[in-house]
């Protein structure tokens, strides 16, 4: 077994080397624990990690709920056979498929399974039996769970790119592409909501190319937010599947003149395992994370200082102030055996939004401090001005002030010149707006210098469809030429390097 003993506190600084203080991050601040041997890409999740995914797919279950949305449960193995059913579904996942031949006794199964890489094949065999009229539609559901992938040994990176990762699929049926579309719209709104309004996320909101869509989509949305080395990752994709899906799993309706028609299908995938990661990334600092307060485990910690002839005043006090926090996540640490900097440090690496200090001075003054993670800011407030309203305030403006720190680190730049495309990136530009042919020839070009089109950006000035973002990028890009092959540029489309 792997050594159970670890350093306290991180030991590398994350400007000098990002990937190996990720990976220390991740572990010492208890996100997760990959010490489980011969198990690379599967990860155990401590309780403070667990917690912070739990309240994160809380976030997300609660918005799609209010948006008639209804939980399900179906299978975590599947027969193979169902993936086959859409070939080009079936193609995009072939080789991250985790298969499962033998059974009971060793014995080899007659019609062999697979770990879901992804739910459609899986769920939608249900709503061939769900649907039956026009009148159950829009029909809305969404999953939290697990989903498995055979990632290349490489590729693996906590959270950010494992074997089994955590995520809500929500899935709709719909009577007609117009539906479709306007859902699709609604998952981006919800998206919105959370990641930027919630997690302080930022992220560019942009339509994949034909070449690099979900696999059986009509088209593909995806949210990719920066790295602090440079690249992107995505963090969630919603998708318009038209017919496709419903044909091949015979998911019809029939309409008020009783003829039968294929419904019309979307999904959403906000990716919380994924996002857990890049919130460690991009948040994080030198001394571990920094949690936005809507998802933090415990959003104040109360930390006594004391010495023996004052512990019993202190004490009092502090479990005064307690009680004016009690409408918050909150912890009272008065654990013996530790000092009040080793509790600092502690709370500080897991990321406790507001550290509340309480010393015999501050029992004199009848007062408390609250030092903020994100900047160690201190704010004297008396025990009198502690109101729900004070510290809801505080707690609201340290996310904006997260979100606006995260967004400036978000480097986005544009030119025309195929030499100044690598330039750009190998000096760590994000997103790189280009002149573009569309052609997934010069993307493969591109992927040679390991970057990726990431697709054009979508609603970014007023557009109300995702086909006026189309026509706006067209337009961007008339009497331009493409930045890689120099033919007549169709789309202003970005490029990135990519986890």
């Amino acid at each position: 077994m792997a050594d159970k003993i670890q350093t306290q506190g991180i030991t590398i600084k994350k400007e000098e080397n990002f990937s190996e203080w990720y990976e220390q991050v991740t572990m010492k601040c208890g996100l997760v624990d990959k010490r489980l041997e011969y198990s690379r890409g599967f990860y155990g999740y401590p309780p403070w990690g667990t917690m912070i995914l739990r309240s994160m797919e809380t976030l997300f279950e609660k918005e799609l709920e209010l948006r008639s949305h209804l939980p399900i449960r179906t299978p975590t193995a599947m027969p193979i056979a169902l993936l086959e059913k859409e070939q080009e579904h079936l193609s995009g996942f072939a080789p991250e498929i985790w298969k499962i031949t033998h059974g009971h006794g060793g014995k080899k199964l007659e019609y062999p399974k697979a770990l879901r890489p992804t739910g459609e094949a899986v769920m939608y065999p249900y709503f061939h039996y769900w649907i039956e009229n026009y009148k159950d539609l829009p029909f809305k559901v969404f999953e939290t769970r697990p989903s498995f992938r055979a990632e290349r040994e490489n590729a693996i990176f906590p959270l950010l790119r494992t074997c089994e990762f955590f995520w809500i699929e929500a899935h709709t049926v719909q009577l007609d592409n117009k539906h479709a579309d306007k859902q699709v719209k609604e998952d981006m709104e919800v998206f919105d909501l959370i990641a930027k309004g919630k997690l302080a996320m930022p992220f560019m909101l942009l339509k994949r190319p034909e070449w690099d869509k979900f696999s059986g989509a009509d088209y593909t949305c995806a949210y990719d937010t920066p790295l602090p080395d440079g690249k992107v990752s995505q963090i969630g994709t919603t998708h318009n599947l038209g017919t496709h899906f419903s044909r091949a799993f015979d998911v019809r309706y029939t309409d008020n003149n009783n003829e039968q028609k294929f419904c019309y299908q979307t999904s959403f995938g906000p990716g919380v395992g994924k996002i857990l990661g890049m919130l460690a990334a991009v948040h994080g600092d030198d001394n571990g994370l920094i949690l936005p307060p809507d998802l933090a485990p415990i959003q104040f910690v109360i930390v006594p200082i004391y010495k023996e002839d004052s512990k019993e005043k202190v004490t009092a006090f502090a479990k005064k102030a307690a009680n004016k926090l009690k409408s918050f996540r909150l912890k009272f640490d008065d654990r013996e055996g530790y000092t009040p900097g080793w509790k600092f440090n502690e709370w500080e690496m897991k990321g406790v939004p507001f550290r509340v200090e309480i010393g015999p001075k501050d029992v004199e003054k009848n007062q408390v401090i609250l030092v903020s993670r994100l900047d160690r800011k201190k704010t004297v407030v008396e025990i009198k001005d502690i109101t729900d309203t004070v510290l809801q305030g505080m707690l609201s403006e340290l996310t904006k002030e997260m979100y606006s720190k995260a967004e400036k680190k978000f480097k986005i730049d544009k030119t025309d010149n195929y030499k100044d495309i690598i330039k750009k990136i190998d000096a760590g530009t994000h997103l790189v707006e280009i002149p573009f042919c569309n052609t997934e020839k010069c993307s493969e070009k591109l992927k040679e210098k390991t970057i990726k089109v990431r697709g054009i950006q979508l609603f970014a000035h007023g557009e109300k469809t995702v086909v006026e973002c189309e026509q706006k990028s067209a337009e961007k890009a008339k009497g331009k030429k493409c930045a890689v092959c120099g033919k007549e540029a169709k789309v202003m489309s970005f490029v990135a390097r990519q986890y």
